[in-house]
């Protein structure tokens, strides 16, 4: 009578915690939102509508993208039975006391960063001159971590030509929000053969070949530097130059194709109607500049554009 009293009081026993729901908390866990939740650090022994709505109870803020923190099981265990406490005899918790949770994240570093303003320089190489361009931090940027997802980023330079800029903003974001924003200084360098003076050369001269010579230069912080010297030769010097020093499009002028008192040829066009006549200049003109010239034979003044070595063409 004893023994079967004993084994109806074990069956009741084994009946009763077979209905409780057990909870066990697990040693370490990762996560990758900002939140955490009891399904993240802990695993329920049934699949049940109870299980379900328990694994997605918020148990606590995540740490930061790259770092980890601990959680005490029991203070979870508190704090969700306090918000339930119909639970109280339903659920049967073990497992590790204390929880290590990390969050994921991307580790953004110094080669990662320099790659993106490389990157960026590259893509508006068509708004650059020919030149060897690199950006020189000044120190190497710290690294940093963000949060797994959609990454981007914009960079924006300190000169919007991004020649002659002392620093590079870029803004990261992930799923479309900001999630850092950062400056790095340094310095743009761009190197190209540049047309220099090949020696001293004062102002009013022709420039030929022999004037000029291209030399590797870093041409940043020049403006408008010229890298073809075929371009300079027969233009006029506006100011004197001295021996390796640059020769930009500001220190030069074509010279007149046109000479005040010359005869030039007049080309009229009117329609489909071509044609020519001879006049003589009453100034000196450049190419493509309007000037005014007599036709020798009508005695008239009209305007035309120089299009050539004594060339004046005249549109009715």
């Amino acid at each position: 009578m004893v023994r079967l009293l004993l084994i109806i009081v074990t069956l009741l026993t084994l009946l009763e915690n077979s209905q409780a729901l057990e909870i066990t908390f697990n040693q370490s866990a990762q996560v990758d939102a900002a939140i955490i939740r009891l399904g993240d650090v802990a695993k329920c022994d049934e699949q049940s509508p109870m299980a379900e709505a328990l694994a997605t109870q918020i148990v606590g803020q995540a740490p930061a993208p790259g770092e980890t923190l601990f959680l005490r099981s029991q203070t979870i265990k508190q704090n969700i039975l306090s918000s339930n406490r119909s639970l109280q005899s339903d659920i049967s918790w073990s497992g590790s006391p204390t929880i290590r949770i990390s969050r994921q994240g991307v580790v953004i570093g110094a080669e990662r960063i320099q790659a993106i303003i490389t990157e960026y320089i590259s893509s508006n190489k068509k708004n650059l001159p020919e030149a060897d361009i690199r950006f020189i931090p000044n120190s190497q940027p710290l690294p940093f971590t963000v949060t797994k997802g959609d990454l981007t980023y914009d960079v924006i330079p300190a000169n919007p030509g991004i020649l002659g800029s002392s620093s590079f903003s870029i803004i990261f974001k992930v799923d479309n929000k900001v999630v850092k924003n950062m400056s790095v200084r340094g310095k743009i360098e761009a190197l190209a053969k540049v047309a220099v003076a090949a020696e001293t050369l004062t102002k009013g001269l022709i420039l030929r070949p022999q004037h000029v010579t291209l030399v590797e230069m870093d041409i940043s912080e020049i403006a408008h530097p010229e890298l073809d010297s075929r371009a300079l030769i027969g233009m006029q010097l506006t100011k004197t130059l001295f021996a390796g020093v640059p020769i930009l499009a500001s220190n030069v002028e074509a010279l007149p194709l046109v000479k005040r008192g010359q005869k030039v040829k007049i080309i009229i066009e009117t329609g489909a109607l071509h044609l020519t006549a001879t006049g003589l200049a009453d100034t000196d003109g450049k190419l493509e500049q309007m000037i005014r010239v007599q036709n020798i034979n009508s005695n008239k003044t009209v305007q035309g554009r120089v299009t050539g070595p004594g060339v004046v063409e005249v549109i009715l």
